[in-house]
């Protein structure tokens, strides 16, 4: 299965930071923004679902869980590594 680049998913340009948190790993990601419309990016096409994994510069990592946050507009990717 393919899974999306994050740093192409998106086209950091929006009202909406998007900030990836690793669990258990010091590294970081860089925070993009975007526009609400693009939650869409974050669904797999052929299952409708939201993707479970994503390459985080090249990195394949799970996603755990997507937070939203309409107020603050911050979206929050949780993942891990895949050892986890």
């Amino acid at each position: 299965m393919e899974y999306p680049e994050y740093l192409r998913l998106l086209q950091n340009d929006g009202r909406y930071k998007v900030k990836v948190v690793i669990s258990s790993f010091d590294g970081s990601v860089a925070d993009l923004s975007m526009e609400a419309i693009e939650i869409k990016k974050m669904i797999d096409p052929s299952t409708g679902l939201f993707y479970e994994k994503m390459r985080f510069d090249d990195w394949l990592l799970n996603i755990y869980k997507y937070e939203i946050d309409p107020v603050n507009k911050i979206i929050k990717i949780k993942t891990r590594l895949p050892n986890d």
